[in-house]
């Protein structure tokens, strides 16, 4: 797997502008840059179209024949395409003859429609470019508690590999420690599809067809977004107390709770308890044995809203298993735009929230 690396974000910094963590907030001592800034290229003032250059995306997915090995040599197949790298001739995907590349240009396209609405921040190519995201504040943030501010994001996606379709969705940051607080797949509108990863269209012959409609989705969200900072709000007034917790914890990890401990010796069964998982043993470190990111705060310490950042602290930077640190961090965040850490982060928020 190849990533972009933060080369760019590296001559921001020689440059004087220095390296950004979630907005323009490093001289705030934030403790852990975001996994957008581990895996993407960060960038600060330059145009979407600059960005994609700056993160080696300015190239074309071409739509080639696809062949496969005879008894007499290869052959072309008639229900098949393949899609190539027009920079370096890489393949990015076996597709059916009726498929149609959306372009990186697309991401570029919508970016540019909303910039006076947002600002880009991120791009992101994933296994060689054949995920692309970009990722941009939209001008939302609020403070939670004194010193505690969180940001909404919208981001823009695009596969070669038929792993997703085009689309975008949103999320909500806490920047002091890049917490992921919420996944949103926004709202349905004439023309676009929704699905677990947000609002999508199918990779077809013709533009995007939301482009349009984007700027009200936009002031939408950036509306919305006071409610959910208000929902954070009063999890920071409520006192966690151990039964609380206890509750809270069972609803976000129902799915691990379901099977069955087994004895590795005897093979004996019983059910699974919460101190059998190695999550919750790593998000009580996190709420109060020092390792959390940003526990000390009033409204933070000993509050629901204490516990949710150490549930969120543990999916967005602790899960994982691979060996290699680049590996686990796209395998992260996959897991929170969409995945089994976002639909975790959900039902923990509901479960803070019905308290």
């Amino acid at each position: 797997m190849t990533l972009t690396t933060n080369a760019v974000s590296q001559a921001y910094a020689a440059g004087g502008k220095g390296l950004m963590v979630y907005g323009k907030y490093r001289d705030h001592g934030y403790a852990v840059a975001p996994l957008t800034d581990k895996l993407g290229t960060t960038v600060s003032g330059v145009s979407a179209n600059e960005a994609f250059r700056l993160a080696g995306l300015n190239w074309t997915a071409d739509k080639r024949p696809a062949f496969f090995m005879g008894p007499d040599g290869p052959i072309e197949s008639k229900e098949h395409c393949s899609i190539v790298r027009s920079d370096n001739d890489q393949l990015l995907g076996i597709h059916g003859r009726a498929y149609t590349p959306i372009q990186n240009t697309a991401l570029v396209e919508v970016l540019d429609f909303l910039r006076e609405d947002i600002e880009v921040e991120n791009v992101l190519s994933i296994r060689q470019g054949r995920r692309v995201y970009a990722t941009a504040s939209i001008r939302a943030e609020s403070e939670v508690v004194p010193g505690d501010k969180v940001r909404r994001y919208l981001h823009v996606f695009n596969s070669h590999d038929a792993s997703s379709s085009f689309g975008i969705f949103f999320t909500d940051v806490r920047l002091r420690c890049a917490n992921q607080l919420g996944f949103l797949a926004g709202k349905a509108f004439s023309g676009a599809l929704r699905d677990k990863a947000g609002l999508r269209v199918r990779h077809t012959a013709g533009a995007p067809r939301f482009l349009e409609q984007l700027p009200g989705l936009i002031d939408l969200e950036r509306r919305s977004f006071e409610r959910s900072a208000d929902d954070l709000r009063r999890m920071s007034e409520i006192p966690l107390t151990r039964e609380l917790a206890r509750r809270i914890l069972e609803v976000t990890y129902a799915d691990k709770l379901s099977r069955p401990h087994t004895n590795r010796r005897s093979g004996e069964q019983r059910p699974r308890t919460l101190d059998d998982l190695a999550e919750v043993s790593t998000i009580r470190s996190h709420y109060g044995q020092g390792t959390g990111y940003g526990m000390d705060l009033d409204g933070v310490r000993g509050t629901v809203y204490g516990l949710f950042n150490a549930i969120t602290q543990y999916e967005t930077h602790d899960s994982g298993r691979s060996n290699s640190d680049l590996e686990r961090a796209r395998t992260r965040l996959e897991s929170l735009w969409g995945g089994p850490a976002s639909q975790r982060i959900a039902q923990a928020r509901l479960a803070c929230l019905s308290c």
